[in-house]
């Protein structure tokens, strides 16, 4: 691990120290509303549980409203309720993609199938609404609807647009706001909210969580090309061989020679690096300066998010919060 990265580790190993005793309750509320008295759903629910991600929507949540002054329990909740919303929309997406493997295991529609996960998925939503019921504020159900809303907006324009080689890097923006930006602008907005924080605590906070989804997302797009396949957690190009161009691509095809563009073509119909080779298109994407045009628009958003913070409560904090969007600039998984 390089310098960079370490640091960047200790940023966020900071971040979750700074609240690391609601994030256990976070952790252990999850593990509740994972459960059912019902064999299937709670086997599910079990199988989900042991490939956790980085819980960085309750850590939004929680650092949101730590920084706006609540001390209330109601951060543990809404933070649980964000993670179940993401790890639901984590489940449809793996049927849409037909995907064989979620962060280094088989993914959930592989092990119970595509129909059984449709309705897990689908259980899982239902149940972050009735969580999100137990706080009895219709404005926080009002801005989880919303963004569960446009994460699923983002879906669908995502699912019209695979396999076509005319997406534009406005319509790839558009879903990445959507699918991913909205919930982390969610999560941040609901810690400004239960405080009763004034409306610029709450704008400013939401506004860095779009921006820090915006430069994560666009991370990932990265990382499904360079990043390491037992990192990551899943083949390297699958965006690609599943028929999704992310920013990275859209531009080859933008700037690159007529073979470039015929390579990138030719792997969206085959599904796969039969005929063309990866290395030689990661090289063509170099070349032409496309990773490092979606690396410096990643940076531009981070930076957004961090401008966002100024005139906020000071404290550890905001302080950490700051330090969040350039240590994911810098994750490998």
């Amino acid at each position: 691990m390089s310098g960079e990265a370490r640091m960047a580790a200790a940023a966020v190993s900071a971040a979750v120290e700074l609240v690391a005793p609601k994030m256990a309750l976070v952790e252990e509320e999850i593990q509740a509303h994972m459960r059912s008295r019902f064999g299937p759903i709670d086997e599910a629910g079990q199988y989900l549980s042991e490939t956790a991600g980085k819980r960085l929507r309750p850590l939004l949540v929680l650092l949101s409203a730590a920084l706006a002054g609540y001390e209330g329990p109601d951060d543990v909740l809404l933070g649980a309720v964000f993670e179940t919303v993401h790890t639901a929309s984590l489940v449809h997406d793996d049927i849409v993609d037909e995907a064989v493997v979620r962060r280094g295991r088989a993914a959930a529609n592989r092990v119970f199938g595509n129909s059984f996960a449709v309705l897990f998925g689908d259980f899982l939503y239902i149940r972050s609404v009735n969580m999100a019921l137990r706080t009895k504020n219709m404005r926080l159900l009002e801005i989880l609807a919303e963004a569960t809303e446009r994460m699923i907006e983002g879906e669908l324009l995502g699912d019209r647009l695979r396999g076509r080689a005319d997406v534009t890097r406005e319509q790839h923006l558009e879903i990445v706001e959507r699918k991913t930006a909205a919930l982390f602008s969610g999560a941040c907005r609901v810690g400004a909210i239960i405080a009763d924080a004034p409306p610029a605590v709450e704008d400013g906070l939401a506004r860095f969580g779009l921006g820090l989804g915006m430069a994560f997302q666009l991370v990932d797009d990265l990382l499904d090309i360079v990043g390491n396949e037992a990192t990551v957690g899943k083949p390297v190009a699958s965006d690609l061989r599943e028929g999704r161009l992310t920013l990275p691509w859209i531009d080859l095809l933008r700037c690159g020679s007529a073979e470039d563009r015929g390579a990138v073509l030719q792997v969206l119909k085959d599904g796969g690096f039969e005929k063309v080779s990866f290395r030689r298109l990661r090289s063509a994407l170099e070349k032409n300066g496309c990773l490092e045009g979606t690396r410096v628009l990643a940076e531009e958003h981070a930076a957004a998010a961090i401008a966002a913070l100024d005139g906020l409560p000071d404290g550890p904090h905001r302080d950490a919060l700051r330090r969040l969007p350039d240590a994911l600039l810098v994750r490998r998984r």
